[in-house]
């Protein structure tokens, strides 16, 4: 074999590797924290004064996991007041796996959730509320086992 066909059969195989590079780029999912990326940036001021606000609570939201499920639980400052919010469980790995809930604790501070509800993983627990017309806002890390 002479150094022609040698140079042919790199190109060949340097144009199969660049082919099967881009066939699987082109089939990868890529999934944005959330669809509307834009629209929530603007409204990030709000996070923002969340975070100050719950800050200078007596103590942060707590999540705990008893074998019943997930149970949140708020500082005793907050215990039967009317609080107004969402739940969200972002799972960085999979957006289909995503659950927002309505934020409803009970007149003691805790709010359960059922385990069948979540997969087992690493969640990002997004707890954003108001409070007399303050945002209260807290993120918090949890691996659900």
């Amino acid at each position: 074999m002479n150094w022609g066909h040698k140079i042919i059969i790199v190109f060949v195989v340097f144009a199969a590797g660049i082919l099967t590079l881009v066939t699987k780029s082109m089939r990868t999912r890529v999934d944005m924290v959330t669809p509307d990326y834009y629209g929530e940036e603007l409204k990030y001021q709000q996070v923002i004064d969340g975070k100050q606000n719950a800050g200078k609570l007596s103590a942060p939201v707590t999540i705990a996991q008893p074998e019943e499920g997930i149970m949140i639980t708020f500082p005793p400052e907050l215990q039967g007041k009317a609080l107004t919010g969402k739940l969200t469980f972002y799972r960085p790995s999979d957006s289909g796996k995503d659950i927002q809930l309505a934020l409803q604790p009970d007149p003691s501070g805790h709010q359960l959730i059922k385990r069948q509800l979540l997969s087992k993983g690493q969640y990002q627990v997004k707890v954003q509320w108001t409070m007399n017309n303050q945002p209260f806002y807290q993120e918090t890390p949890v691996h659900i086992y």
